[in-house]
């Protein structure tokens, strides 16, 4: 059954993370810290670090980060579960009973691949009997030969219909458990993981079904829903659909990275073949290590949104590490890849994707307009991103040559930015970084002002009362962070304890919270007065907020005044003028 929460903190406290990833690898003292060279990935000089007061670990170098419970997982090849009864174990802590298999991992291996494909043909046939869910698949632009290719199926609208099924064949709960097909209940029974969702099986480079995802048919949440981590199938380490395109990739000696099932499959369906899906999650080094095996030139196809930017511009230095060429293609405003194929066809994305910026020019426009590119700060700041980037840059030619765009391109003296560079140690340790990191250097808010909140209020303590009264959660944009501060605002109304260790173990399933806030624990380090910053960083987001609802009442003034609906053109000015003199105050 699952391990109750209390017993999961307890475990928790119990353990301390410097003495489990010592095991592991040599740490050293390094102020209030602790370094090491990172195991996830190769490195010279130590970006890994360890916290002995917060309880976490983050990488600088490839972004790695997490709670002891995570570090397990990922060093082990462990399910959370795991990891908490090995860790229970070594603390002395009792666990609820509960049954695991005890075959050799190729046994058990052998068993997990079987009820998966058992699961897909379950699924398939329960689509073959669904006039909905066909219905929806058509209505996105899935046609039956593609539906059939992928092994698209369909779970029924039922606590147990898988269950069900399996129970007919008698397959024990617990290896559905372990493939992650089922759910314990606090009861002591189970119940189907995907309900009422078409599901996507998740296959490796060998045609093993490795997992699921389910999307369901209308705009209920949450939309989409992936199979757990389990001991074959880790979202960090696969692709979605590689398994079908890869004789395409090597042919087109390129690879198209895009972000979703249906992102993959509309393109793919229409003549795009050389393409592949990461799986909820920002792209890896393990994935980038597989996809190496096909091709060296990647052209990453994200959606033109904040959140999307910020994903592509935090991955773009993994591909330097490894060799491979980044390109970068940029869809319009409001499509994504699926969205603009279906409206303008197959040859327009090709060419859109032919057109794609590379990686020092896309990641100095992302910068661009994030800071101020004409102020001093704003310069030492893009400067302070670039640099470590062009680092990793091994052709001495290609290295000086982008330094003087970059020069060129801020306004400043080639030799200090030469300078600077010298700074730069190997794996992005850079000196001058931490005084680049300030309020004032934010251009129009953005996501940097939200993940310095969530830094803040992940250090606990009066400011979160504070920041309660002052900040309304529909302000916060990213959807990430905004999860994440409703759940530190609902822990201290609870008069809970904010520990960021804590936050990771209760979500675990969510592999992008948990690194956000490993990120967001070492910002609120350089942070000198966190009340001051704080309430910068909220005031540049309610200026955001507000700007962005008077350009929409903006647009239905307009379309008010076009309809000669002149009562809807008064109520709207009279809710702007109202919101302009909010934001004067």
């Amino acid at each position: 059954m699952a391990i109750p929460e209390n017993i999961i903190d307890q475990v928790q406290t119990r353990t301390d993370i410097v003495e489990v990833i010592s095991r592991y690898v040599p740490l050293k003292k390094a102020g209030t810290n602790f370094k090491a060279p990172c195991p996830f990935h190769e490195e010279k000089t130590p970006s890994f670090m360890v916290s002995s007061s917060k309880q976490i670990y983050h990488c600088f170098g490839c972004g790695a980060g997490g709670n002891v419970f995570s570090f397990l997982m990922r060093h082990e090849n462990l399910t959370f579960p795991e990891a908490v009864e090995t860790l229970a174990e070594r603390a002395g802590i009792a666990l609820p009973r509960f049954s695991r298999e005890k075959e050799e991992y190729a046994t058990l291996a052998k068993s997990l691949y079987h009820v998966n494909e058992l699961a897909a043909e379950f699924f398939q046939a329960t689509l073959a009997a669904s006039p909905q869910a066909r219905e929806y698949l058509k209505s996105r632009g899935i046609g039956d030969e593609m539906a059939r290719m992928l092994k698209v199926g369909y779970a029924p609208d039922a606590w147990d219909g898988l269950l069900g099924f399996f129970k007919k064949k008698n397959v024990p709960e617990d290896l559905l458990l372990k493939a992650g097909l089922i759910i314990a209940n606090d009861r002591g029974g189970y119940y189907d993981r995907f309900r009422k969702r078409v599901t996507f099986p998740i296959a490796d480079v060998r045609d093993k079904i490795l997992g699921f995802g389910g999307r369901v048919l209308d705009a209920s949440l949450p939309k989409y829903m992936n199979s757990p981590e389990t001991p074959i199938y880790s979202k960090g380490r696969n692709l979605f659909g590689l398994n079908v395109s890869k004789d395409f990739i090597k042919k087109a000696n390129h690879a198209l990275v895009v972000e979703g099932y249906l992102d993959y499959i509309v393109p793919f369906q229409a003549g795009v073949r050389n393409i592949i899906a990461t799986l909820g999650t920002a792209l890896t080094i393990d994935q980038v290590k597989l996809l190496k095996r096909f091709t060296n030139t990647v052209v990453m196809v994200y959606d033109p949104d904040e959140a999307g930017e910020a994903a592509t511009v935090r991955n773009l230095d993994i591909f330097i590490n490894e060799d491979v060429s980044v390109y970068i293609a940029e869809l319009p405003q409001g499509y994504d890849p699926d969205g603009y194929i279906r409206k303008f066809g197959a040859e327009e994305f090709k060419k859109l994707v032919k057109a794609g910026k590379n990686l020092f020019d896309y990641k100095l426009a992302v910068l661009g307009t994030r800071y101020d590119m004409r102020s001093p700060g704003g310069k030492a700041a893009i400067a302070a991103e670039m640099l470590p980037t062009l680092n990793k840059i091994g052709n001495a030619v290609m290295k000086s040559e982008l330094i003087k765009r970059l020069a060129q391109r801020l306004s400043v003296d080639e030799e200090s930015l030469k300078t600077e560079l010298k700074k730069v140690k190997p794996d992005n340790d850079y000196t001058g970084y931490k005084q680049m990191i300030v309020p004032g250097n934010v251009k129009r808010g953005g996501r940097a002002a939200e993940k310095m909140v969530l830094a803040i209020l992940l250090e606990g303590g009066a400011l979160i009362g504070k920041a309660q009264e002052t900040l309304s959660l529909d302000e916060v944009k990213d959807s990430s962070v905004r999860d994440l501060v409703k759940a530190i605002f609902d822990l201290h109304r609870t008069d809970a304890k904010v520990s960021p260790a804590q936050l990771i173990s209760h979500l675990q399933d969510r592999e992008e919270a948990t690194l956000l806030i490993s990120e967001a624990v070492n910002i609120a380090e350089i942070i000198e007065d966190k009340e001051r910053a704080l309430f910068d960083c909220i005031a540049w987001i309610k200026k955001s907020h507000i700007k962005e609802q008077l350009d929409g009442l903006q647009a239905q003034i307009k379309t008010a005044h076009e309809a000669s609906n002149e009562d809807a053109v008064q109520r709207l000015v009279v809710e702007y003028n109202n919101l302009i003199k909010e934001q004067k105050v």
